[in-house]
């Protein structure tokens, strides 16, 4: 970002008022990580910038540097996302994938896997499949990318492979002799559930079907693996998912 005009691609996580007609926009961005960026004007009717500083929107955006924030002078929309404004109950899946990314992805440090990422779980979500584990699936990546994956191979304590348990504070799996009094108990097909997750494109993950049980024991796990190591703070979306 050294000069003073710039372009990039970008995903919008975030939008807010500021001033009478501006928007002030967090973008993560193919090149530059992520950042703030001023969208003058976007909140009048005819403005030109509205249509492509929507959250979930991506697109090709032109900067100039500011003394406070990046101002966008141009943008090329690639895609809106439409189908999360369109149905009430896809929205908070498409929200909640927005809003992880944001709380995760601190700096102007690229993350083109992270990018790519989320792109690709926002257009899983729009197609048919399993919405829930596309959520798992996607904590479960984040977490790889940015350094924070938990381990999902052997004991922690011995290396045995015959592991049943997930120890939150200790971010690893524990077979039956080792498991901490914290660990949460986890079936074989959970273990591996996992695992598979980690590995798919999201095109492989339409093809899994694990039972309710794996579901219900991978986001236990997940969700006291993220409480623990990540503040995450409150987030909009999960209160809309509890309440679907």
């Amino acid at each position: 970002m050294s000069s003073r005009i710039f372009k990039d691609e970008g995903l919008i996580l975030r939008t807010r008022v500021l001033g009478e007609a501006d928007r002030l926009v967090t973008l993560l961005t193919l090149g530059g990580g992520k950042f703030e960026a001023v969208a003058r004007g976007a909140r009048k009717m005819k403005s030109k910038l509205a249509a492509g500083v929507d959250i979930f929107s991506c697109g090709e955006y032109t900067f100039h540097r500011g003394k406070t924030w990046p101002i966008i002078t141009g943008q090329n929309p690639k895609e809106r996302f439409l189908w999360f404004r369109e149905d009430p109950e896809l929205y908070p899946y498409g929200l909640y994938l927005a809003e992880l990314t944001d709380r995760l992805v601190t700096g102007e440090e690229p993350c083109p896997e992270v990018y790519r990422l989320l792109l690709s779980g926002w257009w899983h979500l729009g197609e048919n499949g399993d919405r829930v584990l596309a959520l798992r699936a996607f904590e479960l990546k984040l977490a790889h990318y940015l350094g924070y994956s938990p381990g999902l191979h052997f004991c922690a304590g011995c290396g045995s492979e015959h592991v049943c348990g997930f120890s939150p504070r200790e971010g690893c799996l524990f077979c039956h002799d080792c498991r901490p009094a914290d660990s949460i108990k986890l079936e074989t097909g959970t273990v591996v559930l996992a695992r598979r997750l980690l590995e798919s494109s999201f095109q492989q993950v339409k093809m899994i079907r694990p039972s309710f049980r794996q579901k219900e024991e991978l986001a236990r796990m997940n969700n006291s693996f993220f409480a623990y190591h990540l503040d995450l703070g409150e987030l909009k979306s999960k209160r809309l998912l509890k309440d679907l």
